[in-house]
């Protein structure tokens, strides 16, 4: 059913899920339970008026601290690129979840104006903001409330009632949608700084996460939100008039542990992140470039190799296929791909580049899928900020072999001959990794 419905999407709303350098470095652990952003930074102190007396209650700020409960200290939560803008367990909490409130007694009246106009303006949005999160559990059908936190780029919808991760840290729902938003605005950031990605250049730069406990849910959110239905997972990639969005059904069969689940998401978002990749400004008066501007259909290989190779980093595995013509039954070779890639080129068993190339990313088969991530894998090593070159070279529909060129200065006949003899060096069983 998955390989089945993955195909779908791949055909129809998928995005695309010398000398050498050195890879980018990993960011920091993308399942790590310990967030790698600090705190909010205290604003500058407000002065009063002339004329106004100050306030020993408040400090003369106009605020006063407030007793929250320690749950929602995650609502302060931000990276350089990112802060977490609403929540819904904070929203519906005593005082919205905030350290503060307006200073009921305050002595200088501008001050105090102004934390009152503030603390009304985050509550008015906040209302706004959860009626319409609301409507998704008319629409889901939900027996209870759902979990919503929306920072900068992600609105995660959340109806998992506890989670474990590996480091064997557990959460609950509120906690687990906090952790999996500030995961996703990690490898966003990560992602473009390794690819020299502005969110200038992106068609969209708010996605959706929906990850349901419930097959029932998902069935229901997809459609509705991609237009698509299906399990475990279907996604629509964005656009200048569509959402991005992926809903996942947490199916154990499929994704027995948390690390599974994050693994999945982490190969979705990718194809979600190289689809909304799309700068008008690259394009000439009247024309719009690959359209749909995704990869999937022009450059599989790149398409499915870059979500193998975010798989592979985060823990050695990939185990999400979009493909059509080969079942998950069929796999090739064992989950070491490296060990698979090594013996094949050993014995020369190496499917021809520009064969593959030119295939859709559903046609794949599961030898190729492994043998893109390889090509994918030796680009990155060779130069990575290259890669984002190239994914503007593939919305302007150059062919794939002018991309090995204009970007990694190779023949594909060089290319293919120095892959080879990377994979010998880097794949060998004795190789560190």
């Amino acid at each position: 059913m998955r390989v089945a419905l993955a195909s779908l999407l791949g055909l129809l709303f998928a995005a695309p899920a010398g000398a050498q350098s050195a890879p980018t470095p990993a960011a920091p652990a993308p399942a790590a339970d310990t967030p790698s952003a600090g705190k909010q930074t205290a604003p500058p102190k407000p002065e009063p008026l002339p004329g106004e007396a100050r306030c020993g209650f408040c400090g003369t700020t106009g605020r006063v601290a407030f007793s929250r409960s320690g749950n929602y200290e995650v609502e302060d939560e931000r990276g350089p690129t990112w802060k977490v803008d609403f929540c819904s367990a904070a929203y519906e909490s005593d005082n919205m979840g905030m350290a503060w409130k307006p200073c009921p007694n305050c002595k200088t009246p501008s001050l105090h104006d102004a934390a009152q106009k503030e603390w009304d303006a985050h509550k008015a949005a906040g209302a706004e903001w959860l009626k319409e999160r609301r409507r998704t559990d008319r629409v889901v059908g939900a027996e209870k409330p759902l979990f919503y936190v929306q920072t900068t780029h992600f609105l995660v919808v959340w109806d998992v009632p506890k989670i474990t991760t590996a480091q064997k840290k557990t959460y609950d729902a509120h906690g687990a949608a906090h952790l999996y938003a500030r995961r996703l605005e990690e490898f966003y950031a990560r992602f473009q700084s390794m690819f020299g990605i502005t969110d200038a250049n992106n068609m969209k730069n708010l996605h959706t996460l929906m990850l349901f406990e419930k097959h029932d849910e998902a069935w229901l959110a997809g459609p509705a939100y991609t237009m698509l239905q299906g399990v475990p997972t279907v996604k629509r990639s964005g656009g200048s008039n569509h959402d991005s969005v992926v809903v996942t059904w947490w199916d154990k069969a499929e994704y027995p542990k948390e690390a599974d689940m994050w693994r999945h998401q982490l190969h979705n978002w990718t194809h979600q992140f190289t689809s909304i990749y799309y700068d008008m400004s690259w394009f000439q008066p009247g024309k719009l470039g690959l359209s749909p501007p995704w990869l999937n259909d022009r450059y599989g290989w790149l398409d499915e190799g870059l979500a193998h190779w975010f798989e592979i980093d985060f823990d050695k595995q990939s185990r999400t296929w979009c493909m059509r013509e080969t079942a998950t039954e069929s796999h090739w070779g064992s989950d070491d791909w490296r060990k698979n890639i090594y013996k094949a080129v050993s014995a020369g068993d190496v499917p021809s580049f520009s064969t593959v190339s030119i295939k859709p990313s559903e046609s794949l088969t599961s030898k190729e899928n492994q043998f893109a991530w390889s090509w994918v894998d030796f680009l990155l090593h060779r130069d990575t900020p290259a890669m984002g070159k190239c994914l503007k070279g593939c919305k302007l529909e150059h062919p794939t072999r002018d991309l090995i060129k204009e970007c990694w200065n190779l023949t594909v006949l060089d290319f293919e001959s120095e892959w080879k003899a990377w994979v010998l060096e880097n794949y060998a069983p004795t190789t560190k990794r």
